[in-house]
């Protein structure tokens, strides 16, 4: 090899060491790569004085200043993923002799088809960065504005949370356990700790809850319902929790009044029943009035007088009974899940119907076991769904001919109590049995058609079921099924 070929040789080395700083500049961008290649090409030519350069790739062009196309030319193709996609070439501005590819030696097309092949994957790197630094801040932007609160749980600390979990929960003092959060209710805080853990032990890879909030522990006015589920995830090579919380509180103010709006509906539907159960003792407090007033006009007799008292108290009593009776029912609270026998409710249920059965003519048979498991339960929704299911039974006994009965029984099943609501109507067609506890659907006139969808709401809140089939005399049997208290009872 002579000087002149190692003088080429080393033009050629130094152009693809000046390409790799080029490329290996920091910050620099794919433009500044390719406008730089252009200025490299032309010192590594046999005959740089009349050597120009172009490069022509996607929606980028860049050349040399003094860049003319002619038929002294040596190109190569830029591919990117295996298509071509631009032209890296070099050309003479005048001729010269002629050599393996016109004036251009092999080795020159070698050089040219080495820088091209490295633009081609330096490119697919840029694009493929570029492109995932676009998918992150899209991801970023979405999950920063998303409508759900998004945290992400790390060994137990927040290590990241959007803005809408800022305004559910509020502020999260550095150092507290996501698994101790102050801001969960009192009531839902071992719920809460106790789902995570289920799910950081590998128990379970998803949970979902619900529990409420205060975003101002010094507030509790500020009180949110906050649908959560949790996921496990990996997180910057760590094992760590997704949370995502929405916030339901307008759906459960809604779903309250709509609970209202049903237990007024019930009571409406007995008050016919009431009115007659407190019209008579008041007729006998009239009778024992008037009774009073002839004897306070004679000579004192004390026996009678007393006995007429304790008539009026009694009819009184009666009276204060049932209006605490249609007080505690209708009263609007929170629901209190409370550790209590199940029959209780049951029967504050029967006798509240107990007027409008007896108006109506419907005969009521009980069978209440005694030896039932305690149950968790808010007693004042539990009473308001069997207060629906019995007059819903009455109601529809009303439309048949002869007289009619109901029958309610208490059992336990395995570890699950089961609550019966049995009539001797017509029954539910098959077809009908998934219908009737959608929300609006209805067969009777001037019925809203939430009052058996509210109850089933209420059955499973409380972890159970309520269902519907055909009983032993032919009518309707609702069956409630609900859990075992557990732990000792």
């Amino acid at each position: 090899m002579n000087e002149l070929d190692l003088n080429l040789r080393e033009k050629e080395l130094r152009c693809l060491l000046d390409f790799s700083r080029l490329v290996e500049t920091p910050g620099i961008e794919l433009d500044g790569i390719l406008a730089g290649t252009v200025q490299i090409l032309p010192p590594a030519m046999k005959y740089p004085e009349i050597s120009c350069a172009q490069l022509t790739l996607m929606d980028y062009c860049h050349q040399t200043p003094n860049f003319r196309m002619t038929e002294w030319c040596l190109s190569s193709p830029v591919k990117i993923h295996g298509e071509v996609q631009g032209t890296l070439t070099v050309c003479y501005l005048e001729e010269r002799p002629l050599l393996e590819e016109g004036p251009f030696a092999r080795h020159k097309r070698s050089l040219l088809d080495a820088v091209a092949e490295r633009i081609g994957k330096i490119t697919e790197r840029k694009l493929a960065t570029a492109a995932l630094a676009k998918s992150e801040k899209r991801l970023h932007d979405i999950v920063e504005n998303a409508l759900v609160g998004i945290s992400i749980i790390q060994e137990g600390r927040e290590v990241y949370r959007n803005p809408e979990l800022q305004r559910l929960i509020g502020e999260v003092e550095d150092g507290v356990s996501f698994l101790e959060l102050p801001h969960v209710h009192p009531e839902d805080r071992k719920k809460f700790s106790a789902t995570l853990r289920a799910l950081l032990s590998g128990q379970q890879p998803k949970v979902e809850m619900v529990c409420r909030f205060y975003p101002r522990i010094d507030q509790t006015s500020s009180l949110k319902w906050v649908y959560c589920r949790a996921t496990r995830i990996d997180y910057r090579n760590k094992e760590a929790v997704l949370l995502n919380l929405m916030d339901i509180s307008l759906a459960k103010e809604m779903e309250r009044m709509l609970r209202i709006q049903d237990k007024m509906s019930s009571l409406g539907r007995v008050a016919a029943g009431i009115a007659h159960e407190i019209r008579n003792p008041l007729s006998g407090i009239n009778i024992y009035i008037n009774t009073l007033e002839k004897l306070l006009r004679k000579p004192v007799e004390e026996e009678k007088v007393d006995g007429i008292l304790q008539q009026l108290k009694s009819a009184s009593s009666k009276i204060e009974n049932v209006i605490r009776r249609v007080y505690d029912f209708a009263r609007p609270t929170e629901p209190q899940f409370d550790t209590d026998d199940i029959n209780r409710p049951v029967k504050e249920a029967i006798d509240l119907a107990a007027a409008i059965l007896r108006k109506k003519g419907v005969r009521v048979e009980t069978d209440l076991a005694d030896d039932l498991p305690l149950c968790r339960f808010d007693a004042q929704l539990i009473e308001q769904v069997l207060l629906n299911l019995i007059t819903n039974a009455a109601e529809t006994l009303n439309r048949e001919e002869g007289r009619g009965r109901i029958g309610i029984q208490t059992r336990r099943q395995d570890d699950r109590i089961r609550i019966r609501v049995e009539d001797s109507g017509s029954g539910v067609p098959e077809e009908l049995r998934e219908k009737i506890f959608d929300p609006f659907y209805t067969t009777k006139h001037g019925s809203s058609g939430i009052g058996l969808s509210i109850s089933q709401r209420i059955v499973e809140d409380h972890g159970g079921t309520l269902s519907v089939a055909t009983g032993k005399w032919g009518g309707a049997i609702f069956t409630i099924e609900l859990p075992v208290a557990e732990g000792p009872t």
